[in-house]
């Protein structure tokens, strides 16, 4: 990064949205943990958020788009870089023919519960599923046989740097596959539109959800922090039925803890810290490929952890090595517009 105070001037002049400064990743991650980034940028609509795109391509400043938070594991030392807080854009516009244009950041389960009132088929996969719809067409989010796929039609992506540009993308052109896109990264999804069916019987959809949200909550430890599944499922194979055969189930790392309910689930039980949890997730891969040959591979994103390569949907300009922040040293921000430091927005 250039010059830190010419970082904060520029993002003052081009109005990108909401800034914060040192702002904590823990309140941005449903594990509840990690440290500080250098800003926090909260864009309310697509033009901002292709302006502060090329404010940080123009001072070479690293980012990192983040919707709900729900997959990602910020170390305890934080992230030198920008978060492009996708939470503010939400826009809603009902089209029709059943398809809705949402954005961004309106969450996946709003939409989940807009189409089953309906009796809208399409996205019932989704149902129980933390995050924002935007997260979860970069990921290609599902479960219980179904995927976002189903349902998406096209989105509206932010391109990177150098050649930053506003495009529409149509779904089949996004290399949708497990729990991933072909998105390249530093491409920021701004706004997203999905195609539903309406169901031949009354109630049906709503029906489905109801027993989807019921099973998950049977099976899944809903109510305690965490990241929902910490593993991708291997080839014809379950990670949870991997972790559970090598007795893994309650192997613990201080607070944080391989779920008794769903061992491809770990729960922090209070006051763990994002080491703790790192250590465990490399405990659990590890005793895995000892006892069965079979290396899991992580579906939570990993950030600012020492000898990790920067996330799939990170901008890293050449030469930056993405080092940890400590707030206290960047006073060359002083005081941005949309509020104080450390606060958490709305």
């Amino acid at each position: 990064m250039r010059n830190v105070r010419a970082l904060a001037e520029a993002l003052q002049r081009a109005r990108v949205g909401e800034i914060r400064q040192g702002e904590r990743l823990s309140n941005y991650t449903t594990m509840g943990v990690g440290g500080p980034c250098r800003a926090l940028v909260r864009p309310p609509d697509l033009d901002s958020l292709e302006r502060l795109i090329r404010v940080l391509g123009d001072l070479e400043a690293p980012y990192l788009p983040v919707g709900g938070g729900s997959n990602l594991l910020v170390a305890d030392e934080g992230f030198e870089g920008i978060i492009i807080a996708t939470e503010a854009l939400q826009e809603w516009e009902e089209l029709d023919n059943h398809r809705l244009l949402a954005g961004a950041g309106v969450a996946t389960a709003r939409i989940v519960r807009w189409a089953s009132g309906r009796n809208l088929t399409g996205l019932e996969a989704l149902a129980g599923i933390p995050g924002t719809i935007g997260g979860a067409c970069v990921m290609n989010a599902g479960g219980h046989g179904g995927t976002i796929a189903s349902s998406l039609q096209r989105v509206e992506v932010v391109t990177a740097p150098p050649a930053i540009h506003t495009v529409t993308v149509e779904a089949e052109a996004l290399g949708l596959a497990y729990r991933s896109s072909s998105l390249p990264g530093g491409s920021v999804v701004g706004r997203v539109e999905l195609q539903f069916e309406e169901a031949v019987d009354p109630g049906a959809v709503e029906q489905t959800v109801l027993d989807l949200l019921a099973r998950r909550a049977a099976t899944q430890p809903i109510g305690t922090p965490s990241m929902g599944s910490v593993f991708k499922n291997p080839d014809e194979d379950s990670a949870g039925r991997l972790i559970e055969t090598c007795g893994l189930k309650g192997l613990r790392e201080g607070p944080v803890v391989v779920s008794e309910l769903h061992a491809n689930f770990i729960v922090n039980t209070g006051g763990a810290t994002a080491t703790q949890i790192r250590t465990l997730i490399d405990m659990v891969r590890e005793a895995v490929e000892a006892l069965t040959g079979i290396r899991l591979e992580p579906e939570v994103v990993m950030l600012g952890f020492a000898g990790d390569p920067p996330p799939p949907m990170a901008w890293i300009p050449r030469g930056n090595p993405l080092r940890s922040v400590e707030p206290a040293i960047e006073k060359s921000f002083g005081a941005l517009p949309g509020g104080v430091a450390g606060d958490r927005a709305p």
